[in-house]
């Protein structure tokens, strides 16, 4: 145990609230070694320390037995800080820059990062990789731990420890940075084995059968790892490598290679066959199996490239095209930077949903038009130009930032201030074109070619929605609290849903807790146990009829109580009706959320 802790200390005699003592204001605590990850300055510590079980050292760093025990996107980083008296950063910069968030980071939105840092500093990171993409994908996204044994020899001569490199853990490097060797796995916590051990590189532990060691592999997997750690550790802000952005760039180099014509179509078969021989030997690792085997997957492959990309995209499908498409990360970032510096398309990704996907085509002619525009050309003069509408050079206009003339028809003056000014308070475009008389076209017109507005209005609606969201879910907790989340939710599906999946730390936060009963102790004549006995039958049953008339649909609980109207009366006591509450449970427990954010607003 580290320094001032005296021998009568009970430290193996189990663990207690006051083992935080422990870790503040004790001296000395290790230190971080260079591109460490807090998992491995937790199993050093527990080496260190000695405790016989890694439970033990959870309690004392995190104060719970397993509590930060994720090797990729540890929980409970608030704990740990306090514990540890902040002596290794901020909850923010552990999570952000010693964990697998350092990976992310680069490909998701600030937003997006920000809500996983709350995530991470919460007690809980359930369903952080869904939200980020992962498990959708067709990569692993379980993250095994990954040790060169190189390193480990000059970690042991160096600093003395042998322990987890940051940089070995991310996605997509299967040979070490440093020495080019291929990076061997640990057996242990990726597989479900002891998965909430402390544990650091280990030879016994470490499996390399995953190498096929031929020299094209070996080649590849250097230049995809070289890649992806420069392109992580770029100096650049979070989400500099948005999906939208990058796609747009390779698009741009499909057509310098001749594989996107003129009009914009993809000369599939020809591009396929290339990605289907640099995809060969990177499939020779384990997690880049998913990468296409044959010409028919390459096709479909190559399609995602030219097609709008869905969210949630997993960075492997970026690097991987990166690196097939370019020569070098330095020409990646001349060619990217370039295109999305200050004098680009700043607004790109918020608009990206009111307007269609463009190919290399028009990423040409918008550059022209916004070069003709900023030497003096009017909009229409530039539009005819490069061979555009009024109207399309006005959003791309808008797009990289530059205000716009009008002559207004229609909408004079004072209707289109007022307009804007509703739209930047987040009102509905259906209710804003009916209030001041125009059609929904041309609000969403002004919304594509007034600079800036077009993000205003998305943060008004969704500050509207996260307030409406937020309110629906307080009452039921103060008025339904002792009934549980799976009861409350199903009570405001659509609530729940919103955030769920856009303020889930918030909703971590107000989650119903245990309530002290103010009739407990309390005599009462009403017999509860045959209340609950017959009620429950009676929910049985009118589940079962609900079932079948269904067809398999999943039931509401509002359609339970509909049938059964005595119902919504005991729900203000169901803790007093355990039978009943277990069988609206399995009647309702079974189902998926399938809410839409939309539903809020119906």
């Amino acid at each position: 145990m580290p320094g001032n802790v005296s021998k009568s200390t009970p430290v193996l005699s189990g663990i207690t609230v006051t083992d935080a003592d422990l870790l503040i204001g004790s001296s000395p605590l290790l230190e971080w070694l260079p591109d460490e990850t807090l998992f491995s300055l937790c199993s050093r510590h527990h080496q260190y320390w000695g405790y016989s079980t890694s439970w033990q050292s959870a309690q004392v760093m995190f104060g719970g037995r397993r509590a930060g025990t994720h090797h990729d996107l540890p929980s409970g980083l608030d704990a740990f800080v306090c514990r540890t008296d902040a002596n290794f950063g901020t909850a923010d910069q552990i999570a952000r820059d010693r964990t697998l968030l350092r990976y992310y980071r680069p490909f998701i939105s600030p937003t997006a990062t920000d809500t996983a840092v709350q995530t991470m500093r919460g007690p809980s990171v359930a369903h952080l990789k869904f939200q980020l993409g992962l498990l959708t994908s067709r990569f692993r996204a379980n993250h095994p731990l990954k040790a060169c044994t190189s390193c480990m020899r000059d970690d042991v001569e160096k600093n003395g420890w042998v322990y987890w490199h940051l940089q070995h853990q991310f996605p997509g490097v299967w040979a070490c940075p440093l020495h080019g060797e291929p990076l061997l796995t640990s057996t242990v916590k990726s597989t479900g084995v002891e998965r909430f051990l402390w544990h650091l590189p280990e030879d016994n532990r470490l499996n390399g059968d995953w190498f096929a060691a031929s020299h094209s592999a070996t080649e590849a997997l250097r230049a995809l790892a070289t890649l992806t750690t420069g392109l992580v550790e770029f100096a650049a802000d979070d989400g500099w490598l948005d999906a939208l952005a990058v796609q747009t760039t390779l698009r741009t180099r499909l057509a310098e290679k001749g594989w996107i014509t003129a009009g914009g179509n993809a000369r599939v078969t020809d591009a396929a066959a290339d990605f289907l021989q640099h995809c060969a030997a990177l499939r020779a690792a384990p997690e880049l199996a998913g990468l296409p085997s044959n010409l028919e997957e390459a096709k479909n492959q190559i399609g995602l490239l030219i097609r709008p990309l869905r969210a949630g995209t997993h960075p492997l499908r970026l690097l991987v095209a990166i690196d097939w498409l370019f020569d070098g990360i330095s020409e990646f970032i001349g060619a990217h930077v370039g295109r999305t510096g200050p004098d680009a398309a700043g607004h790109e990704a918020d608009l990206a949903g009111d307007r269609p996907a463009v190919n290399a085509s028009q990423d040409e002619r918008r550059m022209m038009l916004v070069r003709l525009i900023r030497s003096g050309e009017s909009t229409s003069a530039a539009a005819a130009k490069v061979g555009v509408d009024v109207a399309t050079a006005q959003a791309w206009a808008t797009i990289a930032g530059i205000a716009v003339g009008r002559r207004p028809k229609i909408l004079k003056t004072d209707i289109r201030a007022a307009l804007v000014q509703d739209l930047r308070n987040g009102a509905d475009k259906v209710a804003a074109a009916g209030q001041h008389g125009i059609s929904v076209v041309t609000v969403t017109r002004i919304l594509r070619t007034e600079v800036g507005l077009h993000v205003a209005w998305r943060a008004a609606r969704t500050a509207k929605a996260q307030q409406s969201a937020r309110k629906a879910w307080c009452e039921l907790l103060a008025s339904h609290g002792a009934l549980g989340t799976k009861l409350m939710r199903a009570m405001n599906p659509a609530a729940y849903a919103w955030l769920y999946r856009n303020d889930r730390a918030w909703l971590t936060e107000h989650t119903p807790g245990a309530r002290v009963d103010a009739t407990a102790g309390r005599a009462s004549s009403v017999r509860w146990d045959e209340r609950d006995d017959e009620l429950s039958g009676t929910v049985h049953r009118v589940v079962l009829r609900l079932s079948q008339d269904q067809a398999g649909k999943p039931l509401r609980l509002w359609q339970i109580y509909q049938a059964l109207p005595e119902l919504r009366a005991k729900l203000s006591v169901l803790e007093r009706l355990p039978l009943t509450k277990l069988a609206l449970e399995a009647a309702l427990g079974r189902r998926r959320v399938q809410t839409t954010n939309a539903d809020l607003f119906k």
